[in-house]
């Protein structure tokens, strides 16, 4: 009986150490793939008296908006920018139980030789633990809102004066979400990112085709269509057609969506090589540790549901020109609303 137990000990403790080399070994490579994101550089501020305003028309829709001075816009109480550059933390830090997780998703526009374009594309993934809901709420870059530090602008031009740590005081300023961390994405990463995907199957209109193939000389036709990774971005992009950049929204959260969808119908080893071969194109300001943190709350908790919203919503805003901008002048007390009560 002692030999028997001497040897069910030895077992126990072989099994135990091989978990603890296993145990090691996963996180040595969960490190080591976490790695291979970029780290957000440390963000320098434009100063407040070279502040520019983008003058251009970006939506049809805008063609009959009135005219507005900047003091005629008055927001409610405790949302007018603040009189200094305010200082931002290195990170975000998620904390608590984390059960609600905002993740600021910024696709951006950079140009060749361009240090930091306006951001393109403004989403928070809203993942809520108690409905395991994922949500993909878009923020529009045409809103004008308070920028902290700055004088009233498009949101998108917040990215361009302070990198994402600006962006993100912006959002939790304006709307009253907290954001535990950004993510960013150029066009060229994004491409890249569909294309490792093997493309995306997605269903384009008759209008949206037309669109695409007059100006890229493609054969894509109304109905579902295999897109690559450069037909997927400009399919995001497409402004003209529809109601502007109202549509143009709904297409980034669709293809997000699509592409969720597809990496979470690979098998665990397809989904390990696509993340080894993404992560690269991506940048955050987040520690390993904070990733860690909310991937165990999502793996945990579950996902049960996709939605998708947008900020503003129908009848939260108005159209108008202002610094001979072409903007939507959102009403923030009703997208605080929205946000806190129906979404995140």
């Amino acid at each position: 009986m002692k030999k028997r137990g001497k040897a069910i000990k030895i077992i126990l403790i072989t099994i135990g150490v091989t978990a603890a080399v296993l145990a090691a070994a996963s996180g040595v490579f969960v490190y080591t793939e976490l790695s291979k994101i970029g780290v957000a550089e440390k963000q320098e501020f434009h100063a407040p008296e070279n502040e520019f305003f983008e003058m251009e028309h970006n939506s049809d829709d805008s063609a009959d908006a009135p005219r507005m001075a900047p003091e005629d816009v008055i927001w409610p109480s405790g949302d007018e920018p603040d009189p200094e550059m305010p200082a931002f933390p290195e990170n975000a830090k998620p904390s608590g139980e984390m059960n609600v997780i905002n993740i600021l998703l910024i696709g951006q526009d950079k140009r060749p030789g361009e240090k930091r374009a306006r951001s393109d594309a403004i989403i928070i993934a809203c993942y809520s633990k108690a409905d395991k809901a994922l949500r993909l709420i878009s923020l529009m870059r045409d809103m004008y809102v308070p920028i902290p530090g700055y004088s009233d602008n498009r949101i998108n031009a917040a990215y361009q004066f302070g990198g994402m740590h600006l962006l993100e005081k912006t959002v939790e300023k304006d709307f009253g979400v907290s954001i535990d961390g950004n993510f960013e994405v150029d066009f060229d990463g994004f491409i890249q990112l569909v294309d490792l995907l093997g493309g995306i199957d997605m269903t384009l209109s008759r209008a949206e085709a037309a669109h695409l193939n007059q100006k890229f000389g493609w054969k894509l036709i109304g109905g579902q269509n295999h897109l690559n990774g450069q037909q997927t971005l400009e399919y995001a992009r497409i402004r003209r057609i529809g109601q502007g950049d109202f549509e143009r929204t709904d297409r980034q959260r669709a293809v997000l969506t699509e592409i969720y969808d597809s990496v979470s119908k690979l098998n665990m080893t397809r989904k390990y090589q696509m993340l080894d071969k993404m992560l690269p194109y991506l940048t955050t300001d987040m520690s390993k540790q904070e990733i860690l943190g909310c991937v165990y709350a999502i793996l945990t908790g579950g996902i049960k549901s996709t939605e998708s919203y947008r900020i503003p919503a129908e009848g939260g805003y108005k159209m108008a020109k202002i610094r001979d901008m072409a903007v939507l002048v959102p009403n923030l007390a009703k997208a605080r609303a929205l946000l806190k009560d129906r979404i995140c």
